[in-house]
């Protein structure tokens, strides 16, 4: 609902939603965003250049979206443990990505995922945190 609402504002240019305990100590369950509402974001926040979202709702998915359908993004800032390689894979394919800082935290992302990345798009700093997993 929040995500809907923020989309209307074509103005808008950063975007922090998230408390910012999750960034500190994890993903929470009281972060509520899902792919849906970065889809949402994606399709009506276009000029969007430096956005953070912390939430266990998104995956790839939602990433692709943002990669793709805000095109002025210079800083991306993605926390969430269905975030893998295939974000990366989005971002490498893209034609003229602005990109300047991508960051994954508590992800699914590979060193190998990681390495390809560096290599093909060695202007992006990359700023990833794996999470752990359980046993």
């Amino acid at each position: 609902e929040v995500c809907k609402e923020l989309s209307a504002w074509r103005c808008l240019r950063h975007l922090w939603l998230g408390p910012h305990k999750l960034m500190q100590h994890g993903v929470a369950a009281e972060s509520s965003i899902s792919d849906q509402g970065l889809l949402i974001l994606a399709s009506g926040c276009a000029g969007l250049q430096d956005l953070t979202v912390t939430s266990r709702g998104i995956t790839d998915v939602g990433c692709a979206a943002l990669l793709r359908g805000c095109r002025e993004l210079r800083r991306l800032r993605l926390g969430g443990r269905g975030l893998t390689d295939a974000s990366l894979e989005v971002l490498q394919g893209l034609t003229q990505p602005r990109l300047e800082r991508f960051a994954l935290w508590f992800s699914g992302v590979s060193a190998e995922g990681l390495r390809r990345a560096g290599e093909t798009m060695p202007w992006t700093y990359f700023d990833i945190e794996v999470a752990e997993v359980s046993t």
